[in-house]
């Protein structure tokens, strides 16, 4: 899994506000709840396409990284690289 490709750089906090309260990304989101990182990697890069690499996906899916990363899941140089 190559997580790098679903990281688009630092999210500014207003941004993540405007885009993480879409009704979709919400059900999305609680789908995702408890599967296997391997179905979360699927389902956002599946989510980056449906919705056409928009600026909402982009900041959606990266928020969701970071909160991998902050929940242990996987580690930062995971999306980062180094």
């Amino acid at each position: 899994m190559n997580w790098k490709s679903l990281y688009f750089g630092h999210v500014a906090r207003q941004e993540i506000q405007n885009y993480v309260k879409d009704p979709e990304w919400q059900a999305l989101r609680i789908a995702l709840k408890g599967s296997t990182l391997k179905h979360k990697y699927t389902s956002l890069s599946a989510w980056l396409k449906v919705n056409n690499n928009s600026r909402a996906a982009q900041v959606q899916v990266t928020n969701y990284v970071t909160a991998l990363s902050r929940g242990g899941l996987i580690k930062p140089i995971d999306y980062l690289g180094g």
